[in-house]
């Protein structure tokens, strides 16, 4: 998450807010269009996100120079 911060911070995206489980299990980041998740592996594979959205729409971001 720090990770995420600080790169968004560098590449001027803006931050709605985020937010995370008592255990930082589960990390929420909210860039207004699009919210990123960031998990444990347990609890990746316990809601196992990329199964429930396998028939969405792949997007590639490209980060600003």
């Amino acid at each position: 998450m720090d990770e995420v911060l600080k790169r968004s911070k560098e590449n001027n995206y803006d931050i709605h807010h985020y937010e995370a489980d008592t255990n930082f299990k589960w990390i929420l980041v909210d860039f207004f269009d699009v919210i990123l998740h960031i998990f444990t592996d347990e609890l990746r594979k316990f809601y196992d996100l990329e199964h429930l959205w396998s028939n969405a729409k792949r997007v590639r971001i490209k980060l600003k120079s």
